[in-house]
C-alpha cells in the first residue's frame, strides 16, 4: 500500500474517526467498569469489531449468558450484514487475498464509505478498500484502548464515583438506535413487539418458569414468533406477486 492510497483514504475516513473514537472510549470504559481488564478492550476490538455487538456483549458475559444466547443474539444483531455484502458484491469482486479481512471489517459506517465513493483513479481497488476498512478498525482500537486505560486509571487512583453511569452507554446506544430505526422505517410494530415480549419474560421468569439467563433467548424467540405469524403470510404473498409480475404471468 504506497503513501498515495493511504493519504486518499484518510482523507474519507476522517469523519469516522471522530465517531469511533467517542464511540470507542465508551465500549472500553464499559468493559473496564465491568471488571475485565483493560488489554481486553483492545482483543475484542481486534477480533470481533462489531460496534453495537461490543457494547452487547458485556451486558451478555456480566449476566452469565449461555453461549448459545451469545451467538443468537450477536447473530440477530449482526444479521443487517448479509444486505451489506450483496450491496457490495460487484465492489469487493476480483480483491483476492484481501476479500476475507474486506469482509470482516464490514460496519455500517465503512459500508456508508465504501458503497458511496469510487476509488481514485489509477489506484489499486483492493488496497484502496482495505486501507479504508483498516484505518476504520484502528480508529475504534484506539477508542477502545483509550477508554480502556483511562478507566483502568481512575480505579486505580479512588475515581470510581466519577464513573457512575457508564453501565448506562449499552441502554443508551440502543435506544439511539431504536430511534434512528422507527424515524426510518415509520412502523412501531416490531418495537412494540419486542418490548411486550420481553415485558412478558421477565414476568414468566419471576414466577420461576425459568432462570434468568433465558430472558433474552425467550424474549427474542417469542418477538421473532409473533412477528412471522403477524406479518410472514403478507411478505412472502407480496413476493410471490412481484415475482409474477417480473415473469409477466396474471397474478390472479
Amino acid at each position: 500500500m504506497n503513501r498515495f492510497v493511504f493519504a486518499q483514504a484518510l482523507k474519507i475516513t476522517a469523519p469516522v474517526f471522530f465517531g469511533y473514537i467517542a464511540i470507542g472510549i465508551g465500549f472500553g470504559m464499559l468493559l473496564v467498569n465491568a471488571g475485565y481488564p483493560w488489554w481486553l478492550a483492545v482483543v475484542l476490538s481486534l477480533v470481533m469489531y462489531t460496534g453495537s455487538g461490543q457494547y452487547f456483549i458485556v451486558g451478555q458475559l456480566a449476566c452469565g449468558a449461555s453461549f448459545a444466547e451469545i451467538l443468537l443474539v450477536q447473530f440477530l444483531l449482526s444479521i443487517r450484514h448479509i444486505f451489506y455484502g450483496l450491496s457490495l458484491i460487484s465492489k469487493y469482486k476480483n480483491t483476492g487475498a484481501k476479500k476475507p479481512y474486506l469482509i470482516f471489517s464490514l460496519t455500517d459506517e465503512t459500508f456508508a464509505l465504501v458503497h458511496g465513493i469510487e476509488p481514485p483513479a489509477r489506484v489499486d481497488r483492493a488496497s484502496f478498500y482495505a486501507a479504508v476498512s483498516m484505518l476504520d478498525q484502528s480508529y475504534w482500537c484506539l477508542g477502545s484502548l483509550i477508554g480502556a486505560l483511562a478507566c483502568t486509571v481512575m480505579n486505580r487512583y479512588g475515581l470510581e464515583r466519577f464513573l457512575a453511569g457508564v453501565d448506562f452507554a449499552l441502554t443508551s446506544l440502543f435506544i439511539v438506535l431504536l430511534i434512528e430505526q422507527l424515524r426510518a422505517s415509520k412502523d412501531c410494530v416490531p418495537a412494540v413487539t419486542g418490548a411486550c415480549a420481553a415485558f412478558i419474560s421477565v414476568v414468566l421468569y419471576r414466577a420461576g418458569v425459568f432462570g434468568s439467563s433465558n430472558i433474552i433467548w425467550v424474549s427474542i424467540c417469542a418477538a421473532l414468533g409473533v412477528m412471522l405469524l403477524a406479518r410472514g403470510p403478507s411478505f412472502f404473498e407480496r413476493e410471490r406477486i412481484l415475482k409474477l409480475n417480473e415473469s409477466g404471468e396474471d397474478v390472479l
